[in-house]
């Protein structure tokens, strides 16, 4: 069985009652319309600045690799830069005929007129000639 709400207060049943309960209604509505929408600005604004906030850390991590990248090309532009300078010396060098003349009979023994070459085994060394081994020479 129901038990029946048995109260000592009774409802007045007027019209400035039905106005105040409508105007509670209205205003419980209000709210509650006013929580909705401020729930969903919340979430566009999540979403947004998590889009943001994704992109900003992507282009850090780009910007930190492009560095990296840098400091490579960097290095390397230091070598080539010293190599190219040690070709232009040795450009400089073979324009001097007295050391193209030093080079030849060095590397290849080639000789002036009247002039004798004794080649020993440390220069073959030097040259990248081997020496011959025991065991070659059986």
């Amino acid at each position: 069985m129901k038990k029946e709400n048995t109260t000592n207060i009774a409802k007045l049943t007027n019209e400035y009652t039905h106005n105040k309960t409508l105007q509670v209604l209205r205003e419980r509505k209000h709210k509650r319309y006013m929580r909705r929408r401020i729930t969903v600005i919340l979430a566009v604004s999540v979403f947004f600045v998590s889009g943001f906030a994704i992109n900003i850390w992507t282009n850090t991590q780009t910007i930190s690799q492009m560095e990296v990248e840098k400091e490579e090309a960097q290095t390397e532009l230091k070598l080539v830069e010293k190599e190219q300078e040690d070709l232009n010396n040795q450009i400089r060098k073979l324009e001097n005929e007295e050391y193209i003349a030093k080079v030849a009979r060095s590397q290849y023994y080639l000789s002036e007129d009247n002039e004798i070459i004794f080649s020993l085994p440390e220069d073959n060394a030097a040259n990248g000639i081997e020496k011959p081994n025991d065991s070659e020479k059986e």
